[in-house]
């Protein structure tokens, strides 16, 4: 669904769930601006048993003047279309309000089966979603100070200060937009009560430590999410923590709060394994957030408290991989096999043909972001599946072939440059050139029987991950350039010597 298909209505209402936070407020301004820049009568809604209260809410409808009301659950059927904005219509956490037409958008899971919906629980944030939707349109989203200080607020309310982004998307709207920077530092200093400062010294005073992998685990009362943040940002500062997990019970489950302080443990990878298969997380290298599903929890491990599962599933992720450093690495390479790659056309990119020598760059793509320094002695290559990863000039001239057609294969996301110092953003599908391999090289591979992490000597400050059934590889003619290859690429790419 696209905006423009929502355009044949003129009365729309927007409703956020009940108790709006800012994510649902931020959202629904932004569309409220899409349909009243082009003329239709609209409104923003929320409804439920309780009024807005909160300080940093009440701030950010006066400072930025949301126009948001409070609708009855029993004040009657809504004229024209209702949007759901960051809920799904028919849900437990927003009043059900009749109306003629529907539609959603949201980004929680869930599923539903209205025409006009708009459902992407991969993004941090709904405004981050609403932003694409504008964007899509042509709306000058940057020209709106408003709107843009809002989706940011939302985005980095509903990332914990954006320590959870895990999507590139999310990043790219939180380096984009143009924010007023004294209303952001207005509503974060003004989103602690004095309750909630004593629910954090609480939590801090009743933590326990999983002292074999230098783990705090801190139970917090309930209290909205972001409290959780503060809380393992403080823990984080003991000595004794190298990684923290912040939990509390939200509606519906357990919301966690994860910092790492340590290389070996990334926190987005962190979360993620240890809520599989009872709900979802996400975040960066060493700040990330997850949610437990209390029904999930409760059909997975019955009998099984918060904690006790927990305190499991950390001992059980500390002690599912081995770390591998590639520089010092002596396998046994009588179970590797030798492999050559598969005649795909692949894409490379120069970067000195855009930045200058000694630029410092990020690397945003779908598996996350690589920091390098642009020093004219590697090329960027561009896999099937849109991987980025340097590879040395001498080593791809012996390796592949340049070739002249243009490189067509379509990414689910565009990879892109960000260079420092000035934040200039480049999209790499400009850059990309195409090649094939030559059938002169060769790796060694071996399939991987357990989990690993694995420091490249290209990166030693970040880890890639391998699980079991994925390859671990280096070039025949360098023992020591080890990484790691997903299985389902692999599979395409290479095939035995």
């Amino acid at each position: 669904m696209r905006l423009k298909d929502l355009e044949n209505f003129n009365k729309i209402t927007i409703q956020c769930h009940d108790n709006p936070d800012p994510d649902a407020l931020a959202s629904a301004y932004g569309l409220y601006r899409y349909f009243e820049q082009i003329g239709k009568d609209v409104r923003i809604i929320y409804s439920g048993q309780y009024r807005i209260k909160k300080t940093n809410l009440l701030l950010m409808i006066s400072e930025l003047k949301i126009p948001v009301s409070y609708y009855a659950p029993d004040a009657g059927k809504v004229d024209g279309l209702l949007i759901t904005s960051d809920c799904q219509y028919g849900q437990g956490n927003v009043t059900r309000l009749e109306a003629d037409d529907i539609a959603i958008i949201d980004h929680h899971n869930g599923t539903s089966e209205l025409a006009l919906s708009e459902i992407h629980p991969e993004l941090g944030s709904c405004s981050t979603l609403v932003w694409k939707l504008m964007l899509d349109e042509g709306y000058d989203v940057l020209s709106d100070r408003a709107v843009c200080t809002a989706l940011y607020y939302g985005l980095m309310t509903d990332t914990g200060s954006f320590s959870e982004l895990s999507h590139p998307l999310d990043k790219d709207m939180r380096d984009c937009l143009i924010i007023n920077e004294a209303q952001i530092r207005l509503f974060t200093n003004s989103n602690i009560s004095l309750e909630e400062m004593r629910i954090t010294g609480e939590a801090l005073a009743g933590y326990a430590c999983i002292s074999n992998y230098s783990c705090g685990l801190l139970k917090a009362d309930d209290c909205d999410p972001n409290i959780l943040g503060i809380i393992s940002d403080m823990a984080l500062q003991v000595a004794e923590f190298n990684v923290v997990v912040a939990y509390g019970h939200v509606s519906g489950g357990y919301k966690l709060s994860i910092r790492s302080c340590t290389r070996e443990v990334m926190a987005d990878d962190f979360v993620k394994a240890i809520t599989d298969g009872v709900g979802s997380g996400g975040g960066h290298d060493f700040k990330a957030g997850g949610f437990i599903s209390e029904d999930k929890l409760g059909v997975k491990y019955p009998d099984t408290s918060i904690k006790e599962y927990l305190d499991m599933a950390i001992r059980q992720y500390f002690e599912s991989f081995s770390i591998i450093f590639a520089a010092e690495y002596e396998p046994d390479m009588s179970v590797f096999a030798k492999y050559g790659k598969n005649q795909l056309t692949l894409g490379y990119i120069d970067p000195t043909t855009f930045l200058e020598k000694n630029t410092r760059i990020k690397i945003r793509t779908l598996e996350g972001d690589t920091d390098l320094v642009v020093d004219g002695s590697f090329y960027l290559m561009v896999g099937i599946l849109g991987e980025v990863y340097p590879m040395a000039i001498s080593k791809f001239d012996t390796s592949y072939q340049k070739i002249a057609a243009p490189y067509d294969r379509k990414l689910e996301y565009t990879p892109r440059i960000y260079a420092e110092p000035d934040g200039r953003v480049y999209d790499l599908y400009e850059h990309i050139l195409s090649c094939i391999p030559t059938g002169s090289s060769y790796i060694m591979a071996a399939k991987l029987d357990k989990n690993v992490k694995l420091f490249t000597k290209w990166y030693e400050e970040k880890y890639m991950k391998g699980e079991m059934g994925d390859y671990i590889a280096c070039r025949e003619d360098d023992l020591h350039d080890f990484y790691i290859i997903r299985k389902d690429i692999f599979d395409i790419t290479y095939s035995p010597a």
